[in-house]
Parts: structure tokens; C-alpha cells; sequence
């Protein structure tokens, strides 16, 4: 199988990656059956999406460039000018990018992500109390 270069390169492995832990779900479960839904098998077996992994190990590693615990220097991203129901001390003007690849790497898509977190999350005073809230279902 020949790769594209670029995004579709990433895209494909992404996605090869899922069809394994989608395998290894069947695998796990002993239960090979068509019929069978792989989801259901997922959340039998408690394991998270891996687009769902990268985005909370992303979102964490955010909150301690944030709270000064890596040196990932977040002094220079540009914060609003004025504040809004949506946008508050702790949220960051959105890089502007106009090739995918940039778009796709850390900055930009974690900032997006950050600033969509509700206030109470991004406010959190320790990083494991940050990681216990990303992992708390949405409906709670």
C-alpha cells in the first residue's frame, strides 16, 4: 500500500491505529461475530478512543505548560482583549493557520480544544484534579 505525504499520511495511520484497538476489542472479548458492535465492546471493556487519548494527554500537557510546570513557554500566545461569557482570563486567542500541518500540530489544535473546555475545567489547581475532570463523562 503506497502513503500519500502530509495530513493523509497521518490520517491513515491514525485510522490504522483504531482498526487495531477495534481487533484488539474482539480479541479481548473473545467475540469475532459481525453482528457484534465493536463501540459496545469498547465501553465493556473501558477503554477510550485513542482520538480521545491524544486529546487528553495534549489537553494535560497544556494545562501544565499554562501553570508554568513544563518549559513550554505560553507568555507569548496572544490572550483577548476584552472578555466574554465563552472567554475568560485563562483562554487564548486561536493561532491563525493556513496549511494543515500546522493546523494539526500541538499549538493550534490544542488551544482550540482548551478554550471549548468550561471555565471550571481550565481553573483546576493541580494537574490531577484537571486529568480526573477530563475523564469524567460529559453528562456529570
Amino acid at each position: 500500500m503506497q502513503l500519500h505525504h502530509g495530513t493523509h499520511t497521518l490520517l491513515w495511520i491514525l485510522l490504522n491505529f483504531e482498526k487495531v484497538q477495534r481487533r484488539a476489542a474482539r480479541f479481548a472479548k473473545s467475540d469475532f461475530r459481525r453482528t457484534t458492535s465493536v463501540t459496545q465492546l469498547l465501553t465493556e471493556l473501558d477503554w477510550s478512543q485513542l482520538a480521545d487519548r491524544r486529546r487528553f494527554a495534549r489537553l494535560s500537557m497544556f494545562f501544565k505548560a499554562v501553570h508554568g510546570l513544563v518549559a513550554i513557554p505560553t507568555d507569548k500566545l496572544l490572550r483577548p482583549s476584552r472578555y466574554t461569557r465563552q472567554s475568560g482570563q485563562d483562554t487564548f486567542i486561536n493561532l491563525p493557520c493556513r496549511i494543515d500541518t500546522y493546523k494539526f500540530s500541538f499549538l493550534p489544535r490544542t488551544i482550540t480544544d482548551w478554550n471549548a473546555l468550561p471555565e471550571s475545567t481550565r481553573s483546576k489547581p493541580s494537574v490531577d484534579s484537571f486529568r480526573r475532570t477530563l475523564q469524567r463523562p460529559p453528562d456529570c
